[in-house]
């Protein structure tokens, strides 16, 4: 079976053919995200990738892994913040079944990458995972008993939100984004010359003040790691998203932080690691549900 996984985010739409064991079957392609300050094409653009890649091989289905709140019942993107403008209320699934005749699944990204990790990646047979993405925000997503826990709103693990202090949210200390910002500020460099990887290599290479502004991040995310671990006591946390390229340098440092301030080593996770499938991970967890919404074993 020829599943077409797509992974619509805030900078760039990622697309190939998989089959429903989630190996791919072609190249993995990406293209910027169309939009403007108002408005967006991503549709315009996601139909013309289906007429593209359906010339080269039938597509038996179709996965989609976009960002923001998902009604993965409607297949629809029922909020969407300033990341993608005019982005509410796109019925993702509807124009796609209506357009082609092919049956399409849609899921939230981070909820797409917390099962695409569970099924084939470092989360593989934990009963519950607690997924935390860091990027230009944060992003988190919760797997109870082998399910994924959305919550009343389609909402649930949003940490990024979590108030950590003095009306600051989790994402403003603990980001990439903050990242930058710290860094910059410690150092007199300015932002635009600086983004999360430069500042890592920077730590590698024995800058003080890029490991400050990374322990001061980790300080941060610690606070959100804690909250979810008294919560959910999870089998398996996951740091996906950007910062995961980095897991030889975090890995050690993030669970050497939840070790040292959680209040009993009983309460520990039993895994606390890196993804493992970068780039794939949104696209594998949207095969996943697309089998499950379609029942194709799996």
């Amino acid at each position: 079976m020829n599943i077409l996984a797509l992974d619509i985010g805030g900078t760039a739409i990622k697309y190939g053919v998989f089959d429903s064991s989630g190996s791919i079957n072609t190249e993995l392609y990406e293209e910027p995200t169309p939009k403007s300050t108002k408005s967006n094409y991503i549709m315009e653009t996601v139909n013309q990738i289906i007429k593209r890649m359906q010339k080269n091989s039938p597509i038996d289905g179709i996965a989609v892994s976009t960002a923001g709140v998902v009604d993965s019942q409607l297949g629809s993107v029922i909020f969407s913040g300033p990341t993608i403008p005019g982005y509410t209320n796109t019925p993702i699934k509807q124009i796609i079944e209506d357009a082609f005749g092919i049956p399409c699944e849609v899921e939230n990204d981070v909820n797409c990458a917390a099962l695409g990790e569970w099924w084939r990646g470092v989360g593989k047979g934990s009963n519950s995972l607690v997924c935390v993405t860091i990027g230009t925000g944060i992003g988190g997503a919760v797997i109870l008993n082998g399910k994924l826990w959305k919550g009343a709103s389609h909402s649930a693990g949003e940490i990024g939100y979590l108030p950590i202090s003095n009306e600051t949210m989790l994402q403003e200390k603990a980001s990439a984004t903050a990242l930058v910002s710290d860094y910059s500020v410690l150092s007199g460099i300015s932002t635009n010359q600086l983004n999360g990887k430069i500042i890592f290599e920077k730590a590698k290479s024995g800058d003080s003040l890029a490991a400050k502004a990374i322990d001061n991040m980790l300080t941060a995310l610690n606070q959100g790691l804690l909250a979810a671990t008294y919560l959910i006591s999870p089998d398996t946390i996951v740091i996906g998203g950007g910062v995961a390229a980095q897991k030889d340098y975090l890995s050690n440092k993030i669970e050497a932080k939840l070790t040292e301030h959680i209040l009993s080593d009983y309460m520990l996770p039993k895994n606390i690691k890196c993804a493992e499938l970068g780039n794939t991970a949104g696209m594998i967890g949207a095969i996943y549900h697309f089998n499950k919404k379609n029942s194709t074993n799996i």
